[in-house]
């Protein structure tokens, strides 16, 4: 099931597995960006269109595209997508248009009638959306940084970039995950098989903090791709060790992997650049 929402500042998306008998799946992976362009200005239907866009690919790219897909967005998506044309009220161009019919209307006829890519069924977001900070509680968590130009030249030399990426392989999930430095002769990758791009960008931060740790940098700026990671990095931990990592008694999503990064954030400090965010600025906790 992959479910969408156009928030306030850019698509996110989830994709989860469900397994006969249960009522909630296993996370695939989360996604998010930010806006780009004139892609603030879109409407709310385009925005819609956008994050299925855009989820429709990752998702692609974690299972395949011979697997059937329940898209879940909360404003209709298919509806336009089969209409082939822009409505008369829109922001986006003609050509992005026919760019997201195309990949959509494509996936959504892969398969035959009685079982089609794509189906749709309008509804919110499963259970534990809520990664609001509580403030009885205070837990070590990383700063956002400004700007990588605008570093210091103390945090550039103490500056990572982080990516993860994820492939179909035959019928297996391949990611790998890679650290880099632009100032020093520093590079490292993990890879492995059967978990997402997401995970992928997780275990980049682990590489990451092991790195600093190794070296006793005393300072870590993180420069990494995801939106989503960035804000758990930002905040999201704080909940999620206040829960002793567990939502409604389950743990959460790559429990053991988020673990380490809190350890590894007590030991120094560590300061976030996301390079997605549309709003990164110089500012702490």
């Amino acid at each position: 099931m992959l479910y969408i929402t156009s928030g306030e500042n850019g698509p996110t998306w989830s994709l989860w597995q469900k397994a006969p008998g249960e009522t909630r799946g296993r996370p695939l992976g989360f996604w998010s960006r930010g806006y780009r362009g004139s892609e603030a200005r879109y409407t709310p239907t385009e925005k819609e269109i956008l994050a299925a866009y855009e989820g429709v690919q990752a998702a692609s790219e974690v299972v395949g595209n011979e697997a059937q897909l329940l898209l879940a967005p909360r404003l209709p998506v298919l509806g336009w997508m089969f209409k082939g044309r822009a409505p008369s009220t829109h922001h986006a161009t003609d050509a992005t248009w026919s760019k997201w019919v195309a990949l959509i209307t494509q996936r959504a006829q892969i398969g035959n009638p009685n079982c089609p890519g794509i189906l749709e069924v309008i509804m919110d977001w499963p259970e534990g959306k809520d990664f609001s900070i509580s403030p009885e509680e205070e837990v070590t968590c990383a700063e956002e940084a400004p700007l990588y130009n605008k570093l210091s030249e103390n945090e550039t030399q103490h500056a990572l970039f982080t990516d993860g990426s994820c492939r179909i392989v035959g019928k297996h999930r391949r990611w790998k995950a890679a650290v880099w430095s632009p100032t020093r002769r520093v590079a490292e990758a993990a890879e492995g098989e059967g978990e997402s791009s997401q995970f992928a960008e997780v275990k980049a931060i682990q590489l990451a903090l092991d790195i600093a740790e190794r070296e006793k940098w005393p300072m870590l700026s993180l420069c990494i791709d995801s939106w989503m990671v960035a804000n758990a990095l930002w905040g999201w931990l704080q909940q999620w060790k206040q829960s002793n990592w567990q939502h409604r008694g389950k743990p959460i999503w790559a429990a053991p992997l988020w673990q380490d990064i809190a350890a590894g954030l007590e030991k120094l400090v560590v300061k976030v650049l996301s390079r997605r965010c549309p709003c990164t600025q110089e500012s702490g906790h």
